[in-house]
This record gives C-alpha cells, sequence and structure tokens, in this order.
C-alpha cells in the first residue's frame, strides 16, 4: 500500500483521519505504518491485546510499557496520572483490569499506549462500543498529547483531516456516503414474557494458578432490573460503559455462575458476545453459522476461516449464528461494533427477519443512531440500566 497521502496529509496536520469500509485495508494500514515508520505505535482494534492481566491494577497496566523503558518513577506516576485522568480512568486507577468493561478496557489500551508518547499513533476504529461520555474522554486525551494522530474507522468522527480507503488506495478525496437501506416494518407476535426481576454477578471466583495470583477476583453485580420482553419487539439496554449491560445478558444467557433463563423461566437463549471472536469454535463460515442459506444471504465463501473475514464480515457471521440457533429470545451485545454503512444494512436485515420469525431480541448499543434505525423497522422499548 502506498502510504505517501498519509505521509503528506501528516506533514500538514497533526490529526488525520482515515475513512473506509470494512475489507478495505485499515488494519493493513496500520500494521504496515508500523512497521515502516520509526517511532509509530499502533493501538489495534481489539483492545484486549494491548492489557497483559499479569497486573492487579489499571494504573499498573498503564505504567507497564513506561517500567520496561526505565522510566523514573516520579515521570512514570507524573505521566500515568494524567493520561488516566485525561481517558476518563481516574476513579477506575486502582481497579483490576479484568473487571472493566468493555468501553473501559478500550479506554484502558488506549491510555497504555498514548502514555509512551509515540511520534505516529495509529487508532483502528478506536470508538467502538465508547459510550458518548467516553469518546469525549479520549478525544481529549488525543487533544493532549505531543504525538501525531491518525484515526482509522469507517465514519468520520473528529474535526480533522481526512483520507479515504477504498481497494487499498487512499486518497485525499471525501469518503463515500451511504444512504441506509432499512428492511419493512415488523408486527409484533405474541404474549409479552415478563422476565421479572434479573440480578446478574461475575468474579468474585479464585483466581487458578497459572494465573499468577491466589487472590479472588472482586465481585460486581449489575441489577436488579425489571425486564419484559415480546416475540417480534425490541429491548435496548442502555447505561454508561460498565453499567454492568454485558454482565445482565451474560447472566440471562446462563454465563459466569448465574442460573440463565432456560433454567428459571424454561426461555432458549442465544448470545452474540461484545467480541465475536470469543463466539468462534469451529474452522469455517459454514460450520459456524451452521446454516447454508444464511451464508449464501451474506455472499460468503462457506470454507473461509471465520478469523480470515474483515472485522463486520465476521460480525454479521456471529448475528447469523444466532439467529439460526431458533432459539426464541435472542441477545446482541452490541452488535453495531465494527459494522460498515452497507454490512450495518445486512445486520438490520438478519435483526428484522429474527423478529419477523417470532424471536424477541435484547440489544445493547451506545449509538443511539443504530437504535433509532431499529426503531425505524420494529417497536423498541428502552430500559436504563444504572451503574451501582
Amino acid at each position: 500500500m502506498d502510504l505517501t497521502p498519509l505521509k503528506r496529509a501528516l506533514d500538514q496536520h497533526r490529526t488525520v483521519e482515515v475513512i473506509g469500509n470494512s475489507g478495505a485495508g485499515l488494519t493493513t494500514l496500520t500494521a504496515q505504518a508500523h512497521n515502516e515508520w520509526p517511532g509509530a505505535a499502533v493501538v489495534q482494534q481489539d483492545a484486549t491485546a494491548h492489557v497483559s492481566y499479569l497486573r492487579d491494577t489499571v494504573i499498573e497496566e498503564v505504567a507497564l510499557g513506561l517500567e520496561q523503558r526505565g522510566t523514573p518513577i516520579p515521570e512514570m506516576q507524573r505521566r500515568c496520572e494524567r493520561v488516566l485522568s485525561a481517558a476518563g480512568l481516574t476513579e477506575l486507577a486502582e481497579r483490576h483490569p479484568a473487571q472493566l468493561s468493555g468501553g473501559q478496557t478500550r479506554r484502558l489500551a488506549i491510555a497504555a499506549v498514548a502514555v509512551l508518547e509515540p511520534d505516529i499513533l495509529l487508532l483502528d476504529d478506536p470508538f467502538a462500543g465508547l459510550d458518548p461520555t467516553s469518546a469525549t474522554h479520549i478525544i481529549r486525551l488525543l487533544e493532549a498529547l505531543p504525538s501525531r494522530i491518525v484515526v482509522l474507522g469507517n465514519r468520520p468522527r473528529l474535526s480533522a483531516a481526512k483520507l479515504s480507503l477504498v481497494d487499498g488506495i487512499l486518497s485525499p478525496t471525501s469518503p463515500p456516503t451511504h444512504e441506509p437501506s432499512l428492511p419493512p416494518c415488523v408486527e409484533p407476535v405474541g404474549d409479552p414474557i415478563d422476565l421479572g426481576e434479573i440480578t446478574a454477578t461475575r468474579g468474585g471466583t479464585p483466581r487458578k494458578w497459572w494465573q499468577f495470583r491466589a487472590t479472588e477476583q472482586p465481585t460486581f453485580t449489575a441489577g436488579p432490573v425489571h425486564l419484559r420482553v415480546r416475540p417480534g419487539r425490541a429491548l435496548w439496554l442502555r447505561g454508561d460503559n460498565g453499567a454492568g449491560k454485558t454482565t445482565l445478558l451474560r447472566a440471562m444467557a446462563g454465563l459466569d455462575g448465574n442460573p440463565g433463563l432456560e433454567q428459571t423461566h424454561g426461555l432458549g437463549v442465544s448470545l452474540a458476545l461484545q467480541r465475536a471472536v470469543d463466539q468462534l469454535a469451529e474452522s469455517t463460515v459454514g460450520e459456524f453459522v451452521g446454516d447454508p442459506d444464511a451464508v449464501a444471504a451474506l455472499g460468503l465463501d462457506p470454507d473461509t476461516h471465520p478469523l480470515d473475514l474483515p472485522a463486520a464480515h465476521l460480525r454479521l457471521t456471529q448475528l447469523a449464528q444466532v439467529f439460526a440457533q431458533n432459539r426464541p429470545l435472542v441477545l446482541l451485545d452490541e452488535p453495531d461494533v465494527g459494522l460498515d454503512a452497507p454490512s450495518r444494512d445486512r445486520a438490520h436485515a438478519l435483526i428484522a427477519d429474527g423478529l419477523r420469525s417470532g424471536r424477541a431480541v435484547i440489544f445493547t448499543c451506545h449509538d443511539e443512531s443504530f437504535a433509532a434505525e431499529v426503531g425505524e423497522y420494529a417497536v423498541v422499548e428502552a430500559s436504563p440500566i444504572q451503574a451501582s
């Protein structure tokens, strides 16, 4: 890939956004720039890749890179505290990294790289899964850094110079626009199902000897929250990062030691995890989805390994898989994350087809426009979730 347009843009602007659809080469660009440009650092799309989970606190994770560089302790402390403050993580500085939500983990990952103050910092989809307040914190953090910044994503987020990436070619033209194509309206079917008061817990289990610590993880509790679903309708769990939305979904699916709705209500549940890669257990798209017609509808090769797919296509195969399980309640944890505009249309089609076939859907997301789009073709009820 010719990175010359990006080099020129960085010569003229401190911050540059590169906009492209999934599969256009955004991740390839970050890897190439990291390899070819001295002093460049990358925050990957997968935030957990930047967290070792070998340190007991968030601030120790942030300090890890500085410690390896031999940074004097007073300077290390000053830089860590400054970055944590800018990222909105000061109150979480002493929390165990394993107890962070997905959005909090992304902020930690960005802080852990930003504290090194590289010459050029490239961030692959850094706002994915962040609530508006968290996104504002990250913007302020990037503005405060001495580094030149490259933000890569599938839609503009910043007031910055823009480049578009199409089929691996960078150009200074405006990113292509896309008009959403939403499915026809879905009418609710069947009677409401009262799930009652849902309370969920995570953590509190002893760590194994091979996890390097004998101490117990602190327990996190979400809820109680009263939930009611109805076939053909969607319920939107709303709340900031760390409010417990993921914990509640996992509990309803019977994970983390919780009984699950199948045990308590006799209600079959399918869950699309927040990280699609965590759902993989098969080596081909066809085996993973389990429905040849659904794979064909996505236009994917059933023999492709799921990890070889662009992020948006992997998310779509995950959504196709959970709906193909034909269970009455489908839980979607941030199904919009990683989707470009065309894939977003396909995700809506999958959700609408599921609702039309009589499933109830509970979903989380921080992108209000995605929830509003669901509301264009389905009845959506919002249920606010507050942090405990």
